[in-house]
């Protein structure tokens, strides 16, 4: 799953079995739990996919890879790891210049600095893609595809 945090930073505080947990949340964010990816100039810069994939090509067929150990060093990491470094680094943050979303619920973000993301829907079940989230109110919008004839 990937999180995408938008809007001003603070920290919030959570009740859990009796432990109280601070964590730290964006005004608003958005989950989602479907393809996705962000372009610029026609690159992909960062995509669903390459959490999955090792940063090292040597290590595509390795059985003992695992791709969700972290804090390794690049060779060893998987491709999402050592990206989103150089996106973090180069591109944040980014400004919000248009949202909108199609008629499969595919989500579409511009950015500045020539950046846009999108979400790819890639099932037919009703199940959730992702969620918007507004930690002010604690609402949470979430999008799923309906299939009228399958409800």
């Amino acid at each position: 799953m990937l999180w995408l945090s938008i809007g001003d930073s603070y920290t919030i505080e959570i009740q859990r079995n009796g432990t109280t947990f601070k964590k730290e949340v964006a005004d608003y964010a958005i989950h989602l739990q479907c393809g996705w990816r962000f372009v610029r100039e026609g690159e992909i810069l960062l995509a669903s996919g390459d959490i999955y994939e090792p940063h090292d090509e040597s290590l595509a067929y390795d059985d003992n890879w695992v791709w969700d150990t972290f804090g390794r060093e690049d060779a060893q990491s998987s491709i999402f790891d050592v990206h989103s470094k150089k996106f973090i680094k180069e591109l944040l943050p980014l400004n919000i210049k248009n949202i909108y979303y199609t008629d499969t619920h595919d989500l579409h973000i511009d950015f500045d600095k020539d950046v846009y993301f999108d979400t790819f829907i890639g099932r037919s079940r009703k199940e959730e893609f992702y969620r918007f989230i507004d930690h002010s109110t604690e609402e949470h919008t979430v999008i799923f595809d309906i299939d009228e004839d399958n409800e």
